[in-house]
């Protein structure tokens, strides 16, 4: 079975108080929208159970217009020095030189590069000129768990293969003040920006190597009919969110079965399951998580951390619950664990891991 090696992340350094922000966000909607929906603006801040988030720029150059063009350049140049901070420390934490890397994986949703930034990636990292790579775009806060099965795909392709699979999330360059709407707003209280990296590892790659959970299988699912449930809308002024309040509903409804359509061919219920390894989406997605799978007991705690200390960094989120779990005493309890995200599509990832 491939094995994951290590996790790491990369921070933008501007990191503000979810308490600052909401004060911020009041006064730059003052006057624009009636009192009372300022009231409802601090009522979703207070309601986030988010304490900080870091952004890519300091925030008053937020509160000026700013170009398409503008905003993608920050993600390409300083989204390029976050993926190599990551990257070299995620290879460090694994005792992997980027010379052995056979395959790189990239995934974004919140700006664009062409080549993409894996290929940079390479070069600055000094990796094989022979290094496949795998850039994918689109697939939202889904893409970090589609990043770790499509790298388990390659490894059970090539044991001695090691992946490096990167994310990077730069969703603040994304808000555009002049949006009165409700939903921009919410999206101003909860999102992010961020990088990590992981490592996974073919069984003869792993050999001799510190030992992570085993991944012993990974299942995708695309509802039918969703496409407008979360996603993007491409304008004049740049990228506006699409997201669904229905989002925790369908999580509540969908998961239990999606759960144990990944555990029933391996003989597996989901009493078996010890850790949780899950994108937390935002507070409401992580109680309909609960009330879906009937925990009560903690079993979401590294993921309630990640949100109350990141925010939601899409993509990115579910590789920081990943790093902070390895971190962790729990994941030295033996056992099956599933790591899991939603995103665009509407669509979910799940990989089973054991340890």
């Amino acid at each position: 079975m491939p094995v994951i090696l290590s996790a790491a992340h990369a921070s933008p350094p501007h990191a503000i108080p979810q308490d600052f922000l909401k004060v911020a966000v009041g006064r730059m909607y003052s006057g624009k929208i009636p009192e009372q929906d300022i009231h409802r603006i601090h009522e979703v801040f207070d309601h986030s159970r988010i304490r900080e988030r870091a952004f890519m720029m300091p925030l008053d150059w937020y509160l000026s217009p700013r170009t398409p063009e503008e905003r993608n350049r920050v993600h390409r140049e300083k989204g390029l020095e976050l993926l190599l901070r990551a990257s070299r420390a995620c290879l460090d934490a694994a005792g992997c030189g980027p010379e052995q890397v056979g395959h790189v994986i990239f995934v974004t949703t919140t700006g664009l590069s062409t080549p993409s930034l894996e290929s940079h990636l390479i070069n600055e990292l000094g990796m094989s000129r022979n290094a496949t790579r795998l850039p994918m775009w689109g697939m939202g806060c889904c893409a970090g768990a589609a990043g770790i099965a499509r790298a388990t795909d390659y490894c059970l392709a090539h044991p001695e293969g090691i992946v490096l699979v990167t994310a990077l999330e730069t969703c603040s360059l994304n808000f555009v003040p002049e949006d009165l709407s409700r939903k921009n707003l919410v999206a101003m209280s909860l999102f992010a920006d961020c990088c990590a990296a992981a490592i996974v590892a073919g069984d003869a790659a792993a050999k001799g190597k510190a030992a992570g959970p085993r991944i012993v299988a990974a299942r995708s699912h695309l509802f039918p009919d969703s496409a407008g449930i979360a996603g993007w809308d491409v304008t004049g002024r740049g990228f506006r969110l699409v997201l669904s309040p229905e989002v925790p509903e369908i999580i509540k409804r969908e998961l239990g079965g999606l759960l144990d359509a990944l555990l029933l061919p391996h003989g597996l219920q989901r009493s078996d399951l010890v850790h949780y390894i899950i994108h937390p989406g935002g507070a409401k997605v992580l109680d309909a998580m609960k009330e879906a799978l009937g925990l009560s007991n903690g079993e979401l705690r590294v993921s309630e951390e990640v949100l109350r200390d990141f925010g939601n960094v899409s993509s990115v989120s579910v590789l920081l619950v990943l790093e902070r779990w390895m971190a962790g005493e729990g994941s030295r309890t033996p056992g099956y664990g599933v790591l899991a995200s939603f995103g665009p599509g509407f669509s979910s990832e799940l990989v089973l891991v054991r340890t």
